[in-house]
């Protein structure tokens, strides 16, 4: 399994379809800031533009999906002036399953996009949204997920037809399947020669070393182990981690072993000792002190006030 996985899977990432608009030039439409999803726009046919706060505009055309992984507010439009349209207003409960298109202004030119949100735990998604831009755009021209979910959205109802049965999980699992393949797009598209998460996952030794720490990482790993099986000596290993992380392998691994335990103690009745464990601690107590330095405080606190 690899790092960016791992991440997505601990994470409970899920994602949805909540809009297929056609919208007919002049338009504009006000998204609102929302810290509990991220929202990521694809546009089908035609082009627009995007503006998130005091940002640059993105002109965006069709085969791009643009995400907000913060979730802040934006606009999306032909135009950036005038009186927007508020998302809110175009939301429309499924019928049976279906997702009924949206029709937006009248006349002009027309732009196909489609809205999707997406949804996961902050704190177990922090290596890769640490490492995402405010904006994320991908061209998704030719893309398998893209094929899919255009061609689903295209089946509408008659008066005599039978509800589409799973249309609904059909939908959500093409809305996460197109972001798994953006955010691929986008990890191969920094390259080599950065620095971080990203560059990690597309360097050989560095990424294989980062799918077995997340794949398996109470197992009780050793520099020269790892190395051992990427390929490479235990001191190559360690430099060239250090080069592309910027930071050392078991800082790195430490820290990881704390976002799962503070995941665990959210999700599980374990105790702290169990749980301590598990992150690699002998003593609870060093386990405690620990975990107050990432989460800001202590593991008791933490499970007690996030739970409420």
């Amino acid at each position: 399994m690899d790092a960016l996985s791992e991440v997505l899977r601990h994470a409970r990432f899920a994602a949805n379809v909540t809009l297929d608009v056609t919208a007919y030039a002049p338009w504009c439409v006000s998204v609102p800031a929302s810290e509990a999803m991220g929202r990521a726009h694809v546009v089908l046919a035609g082009a627009c533009l995007l503006r998130a706060g005091d940002g640059e505009t993105a002109q965006l055309r069709a085969g791009d999906f643009v995400f907000l992984p913060g979730g802040q507010a934006h606009l999306i439009g032909n135009t950036m002036e005038g009186q927007a349209t508020p998302l809110s207003s175009l939301v429309r409960t499924p019928v049976e399953g279906e997702l009924l298109p949206v029709r937006l202004g009248r006349g002009g030119a027309p732009t196909r996009w489609i809205s999707l949100t997406c949804t996961f735990e902050r704190h177990m998604a922090q290596p890769l949204l640490g490492a995402l831009p405010a904006v994320v755009r991908v061209n998704l021209s030719g893309a398998a997920p893209l094929e899919w979910i255009t061609g689903g959205l295209g089946l509408v109802l008659s008066a005599s037809d039978a509800p589409l049965i799973g249309a609904a999980a059909t939908r959500a699992r093409l809305a996460e399947l197109v972001f798994i393949e953006a955010l691929a797009r986008h990890v191969q598209a920094t390259g080599g020669g950065g620095q971080g998460w990203l560059a990690g996952l597309n360097d050989r030794f560095v990424g294989r070393a980062l799918a077995l720490v997340h794949g398996r990482p109470s197992e009780p790993w050793t520099v020269e182990r790892l190395g051992r099986l990427v390929g490479l000596s235990r001191s190559a290993l360690a430099e060239r981690f250090g080069q592309v992380m910027g930071e050392p392998i078991f800082a790195y691994l430490t820290a990881w072993r704390l976002t799962l335990a503070a995941e665990a103690l959210l999700t599980s009745a374990r105790t702290i000792e169990s749980v301590a464990r598990s992150a690699g601690y002998e003593s609870a107590g060093a386990f405690s002190s620990a975990f107050k330095r990432v989460f800001g405080k202590p593991p008791s606190v933490w499970r007690r006030k996030r739970r409420r």
